[in-house]
């Protein structure tokens, strides 16, 4: 499995998560219960989150995460709504 995402947070985790899952990509989450472990304890080798997927859908999933990232960070255009 190659490393595909390192997320900044837990809203990051959940909706990439989502659009995996949508996508029918395959995922395993490194260190996804270690925080519920040790609530309160943040040593950051042992708690980074890190989304891998396999080889194959590599390509896929990170055009999935691009667009995602572009979507939110992105400035409106002139005449997008809200």
């Amino acid at each position: 499995m190659i490393k595909l995402l390192a997320p900044r947070d837990e809203n990051e985790l959940v909706i990439v998560k989502s659009l995996l899952e949508g996508a029918g990509i395959a995922f395993h989450i490194q260190n996804e219960h270690f925080g519920a472990l040790y609530p309160g304890l943040n040593i950051f080798p042992f708690s980074e989150r890190v989304i891998l997927v396999a080889d194959p859908d590599f390509d896929r999933a990170s055009l999935l995460v691009h667009d995602f990232r572009k979507a939110t960070e992105g400035t409106p255009e002139p005449g997008d709504v809200g």
